[in-house]
């Protein structure tokens, strides 16, 4: 039986919902994902950046204290070139050498920091990675919904005849009327 015009109307009117729904899934899940995305991309950047100044400023104080040493040792090798002093040169060294261990301690620091910015808990690649596979699994849920939509539509255009048509049809033959809707042959003769 053919659906009358309010229930099709209706139908359709389930099909809009439907799309809307649809509609609004797709925009909440872009928005929700694409605001994880800039978060993990700020966190990225903000993490570097932090360690990439602290390791800046730390290098600069490292090259900045190796000038200081330097130019003391330049004094000092002055100091014994006049008085020949032999302790007074090795202290000298000795503190300097321990001074350099520090620095070599502080740059290994800073190496190590960089490490983690250079390799993260989570790349901008990984970040990028991973934003297109939530996107896909939502595209998944996204599909089921469209598939729900078509369904709906495929529901509502009935291409089949009506029964009734096929009834009548039927109804006409049996009560004996199929022979008045055959079109009369003309005889040969007739034609002349």
């Amino acid at each position: 039986m053919a659906r009358t015009v309010k229930a099709t109307k209706a139908a359709i009117k389930e099909a809009n919902t439907l799309v809307e729904s649809l509609r609004e899934l797709v925009w909440t899940d872009l928005k929700s994902q694409y605001s994880a995305f800039e978060e993990m991309l700020r966190e990225r950047i903000h993490g570097a950046e932090e360690s990439i100044v602290e390791a800046s400023k730390g290098k600069a104080a490292i090259v900045a204290g190796i000038s200081v040493m330097r130019k003391d040792l330049d004094k000092a090798q002055r100091r014994f070139s006049r008085s020949n002093d032999v302790e007074e040169l090795r202290a000298f060294l000795v503190e300097l050498a321990e001074t350099i261990h520090r620095l070599r301690v502080a740059n290994n620091d800073i190496v190590e920091s960089l490490h983690i910015v250079i390799n993260p808990h989570l790349s901008a690649i990984e970040i990028v990675e991973k934003f297109a596979s939530d996107l896909q699994r939502s595209a998944g849920t996204w599909e089921r919904n469209g598939r729900q939509i078509d369904e709906s539509i495929h529901e509502l255009c009935d291409d089949n005849e009506p029964a009734e048509l096929t009834d009548l049809e039927h109804y006409i033959t049996k009560q004996g009327y199929g022979s008045l809707l055959e079109k009369p042959s003309h005889s040969s003769s007739e034609e002349d």
